[in-house]
């Protein structure tokens, strides 16, 4: 006898739950929840990133040699201790000049960087210091490479610069399309998220503003304004101005994993991170998947570790299904010590809520 065809196709497809599980963790425990409810349906994982943590583990298999894949979160992400322990002002993003500088070293030119998860908000000064830029103070002395020296800079320097990087090819993956500066800025809107106080957010805006200023001029030309400066404390702003194009961490991934291709056959598509709020839908990966999911007229559940009362309905009118797997009352310490747990069971509230 033949074997029975697959009724229902689901594709697994989360972001990773930052703090407690990676993208494949999330994948396999859906999918191994969802095998023993559904054990005729035809399950396909494919766990993705955004640029940020996780992104250089989910893009290695699909990456030419060649290439220099660099994941920021790795170096300098607000996950790290080494970089918790800082105060902000002390935090610099020298680390991933060196890990560009290394690249550079070896022979590589075509770079490959994720910009999302940083814990920095120093304008790429301490990346641009570690591929051979000068920055002094008003006395004529060097600056420190983080957001303090960013503080006292008045003069810069770009003739050290490492002549490699105008052969090469820099593609950055970020999350967020911020300008640099103002309301809706990189400082505005994520730099109390890195522990920028209230109270230093216009002088920190400022003293960006002050160093966009001069380094359009020295380069001659002014990326403050495209899509993506912003991102990851003005990490994007530096790489603008080495060359590199920014794009969208998100459809990068989609892209070069086969996202799209096994969206084709799909009946359900599930997706998910660690916490869904209004920020999800200003081009976060689960967004990014629920409209291409909608295109392809294939329905969407966002299944998440926690999502935000308040954005609830924005997110239903997105996704056709939205599930929390932290129940309501529950610490986030907590849920997170529960998280495999959870998250399984957030799995079978879908087969639930579905009929399947």
């Amino acid at each position: 006898m033949a074997n029975r065809s697959p009724q229902l196709h689901i594709l697994i497809a989360p972001d990773s739950f930052k703090g407690s599980m990676n993208s494949r963790q999330v994948s396999r425990i859906i999918t191994e929840a969802l095998s023993r409810q559904l054990p005729e349906a035809e399950i396909i994982q494919c766990p993705l990133a955004d640029g940020g943590e996780g992104t250089r583990s989910i893009l290695e298999p699909y990456m030419p040699g060649h290439v220099c894949l660099i994941e920021s979160a790795q170096l300098i992400g607000l996950n790290l201790p080494e970089m918790c322990s800082l105060d902000v002002m002390k935090r610099g993003s020298a680390p991933l000049g060196d890990a560009i500088l290394k690249g550079l070293e070896a022979g590589k030119r075509e770079f490959v960087i994720g910009l999302g998860g940083s814990a920095t908000n120093d304008c790429g000064l301490g990346m641009l210091m570690a591929l051979g830029i000068q920055a002094f103070d008003e006395q004529g002395m060097p600056v420190e490479p983080n957001l303090a020296g960013l503080l006292t800079l008045t003069r810069v320097d770009i003739t050290g610069l490492d002549p490699g990087l105008a052969e090469s090819r820099l593609t950055i993956l970020s999350d967020v399309g911020s300008p640099l500066c103002g309301k809706n800025g990189a400082t505005a809107v994520y730099g109390p998220q890195k522990g920028v106080q209230a109270s230093d957010v216009e002088q920190v805006d400022h003293a960006i503003s002050a160093f966009a200023d001069r380094c359009a001029g020295i380069f001659g030309f002014d990326p403050r304004l495209k899509e993506g400066a912003g991102a990851a404390g003005g990490l994007g702003f530096a790489l603008l101005l080495l060359g590199g194009k920014v794009v969208s961490g998100a459809g990068y991934v989609m892209e070069k994993t086969g996202f799209y291709k096994a969206l084709a056959d799909t009946d359900w598509v599930i997706t998910g991170e660690g916490c869904s709020d209004a920020q999800t839908l200003q081009g976060k990966l689960p967004f990014k998947i629920a409209l291409a999911a909608r295109e392809a007229n294939v329905k969407t559940a966002l299944l998440s570790g926690s999502v935000e009362h308040s954005a609830c309905p924005a997110l239903e009118a997105c996704f056709d299904l939205v599930i929390s797997a932290k129940p309501d009352g529950m610490e986030s310490e907590e849920a997170m010590l529960q998280a495999s747990s959870l998250l399984k069971k957030a799995a079978i509230r879908f087969t639930e809520k579905t009929g399947y």
